[in-house]
């Protein structure tokens, strides 16, 4: 959002100077007015959750991160406005999110993937112990060969996606899922040999 009238520039930093003394109405009004800006980033980062995270959370998230951009706003200069500065902000704090919730849902595909490994012909809980101790020992190998998007996508395949699935979490085509896939088949191998 940019202003070309000079008494918005002003009205805008004399709210931000309101705020930042605890004024509530006046960041309700800067809220309001900033709606459209806080409302676009939100539902450009919602599809891309694909159901991982509510639009509300979402939306809060904004809001703390424009909260905190009123408060870290350079006031004294006059390249950037203020309606840029929130959006980077605000963009920043969901790409920090989105990338967290990729990772989180990656740790929990490792973690019931390796439960496919597990044989448990034996009673013994000694002998079960052992063989977790031999997966954990083989997935920390497996992680330390290959880059982190390599991990992401040996997850995701290990647990069944398709490539077109792996693609729409890892925000990457199909293309680069296979040829992920077939980066990481050809490092296991020499590996295991």
């Amino acid at each position: 959002m940019e202003f070309t009238d000079a008494f918005d520039k002003e009205k805008i930093i004399e709210l931000i100077k309101k705020v930042r003394n605890g004024d509530q109405d006046s960041f309700s009004e800067l809220v309001q007015r900033y709606d459209p800006l806080i409302e676009a980033q939100v539902s450009k980062f919602y599809d891309a959750y694909d159901g991982g995270a509510s639009y509300d959370d979402l939306r809060q998230e904004a809001v703390l991160k424009f909260y905190s951009a009123i408060q870290t706003f350079d006031i004294d200069q006059s390249e950037v406005e203020f309606g840029l500065y929130s959006k980077i902000c605000i963009s920043n704090a969901l790409v920090s999110q989105l990338r967290l919730h990729k990772k989180h849902t990656a740790e929990q595909l490792t973690d019931s993937t390796s439960s496919m490994f597990f044989v448990h012909d034996s009673e013994d809980p000694s002998d079960r112990v052992l063989e977790e101790e031999r997966v954990k020992a083989l997935y920390s190998v497996i992680r330390k060969n290959l880059s982190s998007f390599e991990y992401t996508v040996w997850c995701l395949y290990m647990s069944g996606r398709t490539a077109k699935e792996i693609g729409d979490v890892v925000d990457k085509d199909e293309k680069s899922v296979w040829n992920a896939v077939y980066r990481i088949r050809r490092k296991l191998r020499a590996f295991l040999k």
